[in-house]
């Protein structure tokens, strides 16, 4: 089978698109693919990081998308799908609907478009409407492809289109996740925290709608007994500079340990991970209209055996099990304050939780996800050795959190 995917957004710029797009196309490879990825090349000689992957990558001129990009973005897709007879077409993200859509009378290949969350709002103005309508970009040939069952729904509210054409096909989480890290009690000590303080993470940047700031407040709600047990790990890039001064601000006036620990690479947080208790990421409604599509870091934390506490808000469902792999609660300060309380507590509940969510995580391979995607055959299970660190990892998590609690 022969792919092309058209990404608006690819390494070194590793977004939530960049990273689906990468993993996507890495896991069909894995199948038995031949995935030809075209990606933005950001100004930059990126040759040789490309030839490090293991599919063909052919890089455009171009970074950060804007609707001044849409006509050469469609002259590229209309020259692409011709370098080759083509199986599959794939748009991984919206600033290519409309130029696979108007490419289509140049290959008899399937078209498939992902559907992520934010865009379907965005896209509800009169001119992106028109333009989607006038260029066909859903139409009876297109196959969509909707990162959760929210995506789904929502994008089946907002455009009319044939119920067969969309399925929700949640997203995977890298064997990265789940590889050998560093001890617990390692990392603990080089961040000078005792072995019986419950250790909550956060890895997201520093934005409003991932609700930082209701955490804080939830924190400072619980009885002081409760709040002296904990530290609160926060990882992530800063976003909107006043709300990061008074995250700041915050945290320096609350009665906790809170610590800003900015942007680190994937082996430290993988570290951190493991050296942590619980993963805490409670979002927001945001006004704007930009949503949660699914929650891909809830299923890294998993990975690494952590249950989460999480609000329930957009695709987060899919990647969070209520009462299972941990608690999805209303995004409110008294039921964040709750779960985190309960987390804390009931030792139990913690490790049954931290099972299921490791259980959980494996269950969602990027394989499976390119599998459903494009139709190709694949195990249900991870390989032998894969599995062999999953069921260690398990057994060494449920002891290690029962002898710290």
């Amino acid at each position: 089978m022969k792919i092309l995917l058209l990404t608006s957004e690819f390494s070194p710029a590793m977004g939530g698109i960049g990273t689906y797009a990468r993993e996507i196309a890495a896991a069909a490879t894995h199948l038995g693919a031949e995935i030809t990825v075209v990606a933005p090349d950001y100004a930059r000689d990126l040759a040789s990081d490309d030839r490090a992957l293991p599919f063909q990558v052919r890089r455009f001129r171009g970074g950060l998308h804007s609707m001044r990009h849409l006509p050469p973005k469609i002259r590229l897709a209309r020259d692409q799908v011709a370098t080759a007879s083509y199986d599959i077409v794939h748009a991984a993200d919206w600033p290519f609907f409309i130029p696979v859509a108007m490419s289509r009378r140049r290959t008899p290949a399937r078209l498939i478009v992902t559907v992520h969350g934010t865009e379907i709002n965005e896209t509800q103005t009169r001119l992106k409407r028109l333009a989607i309508s006038t260029a066909g970009v859903f139409g009876p040939r297109t196959e969509i492809a909707a990162n959760s069952r929210y995506t789904r729904d929502l994008f089946k509210q907002r455009f009319s289109i044939d119920p067969k054409q969309i399925k929700a096909i949640p997203l995977g989480v890298s064997d990265f996740w789940f590889g050998p890290r560093a001890s617990r009690e390692a990392v603990r000590q080089a961040h000078g925290i005792s072995s019986h303080k419950i250790v909550l993470v956060t890895v997201a940047r520093l934005t409003r709608r991932k609700g930082h700031h209701m955490a804080l407040a939830a924190l400072a709600r619980l009885p002081h007994e409760i709040r002296k047990r904990i530290v609160w790990l926060v990882v992530g890039p800063p976003g909107e500079s006043d709300y990061v001064e008074e995250l700041h601000r915050l945290a320096a006036e609350a009665d906790c340990d809170v610590r800003m620990l900015g942007p680190l690479p994937d082996h430290d947080i993988r570290d951190l991970y493991g050296a942590s208790d619980l993963f805490c990421l409670t979002g927001v409604p945001d006004p704007s209209g930009r949503v949660e599509g699914f929650g891909l870091v809830y299923l890294e934390a998993a990975a690494v055996g952590l249950p989460s506490v999480a609000t329930a808000i957009g695709g987060v469902p899919d990647a969070v099990v209520a009462d299972e792999t941990g608690f999805l609660v209303e995004p409110s300060i008294d039921a964040i304050a709750h779960a985190i309380g309960r987390m804390v507590t009931e030792r139990n509940l913690r490790v049954t939780m931290a099972e299921r969510a490791l259980v959980h995580a494996d269950s969602l391979s990027w394989e499976r996800c390119a599998a459903e995607t494009y139709g190709l055959p694949h195990s249900a299970r991870r390989n032998a050795a894969q599995q062999t660190e999953i069921t260690r990892q398990t057994d060494n998590e449920t002891l290690q959190l029962a002898a710290d609690s």
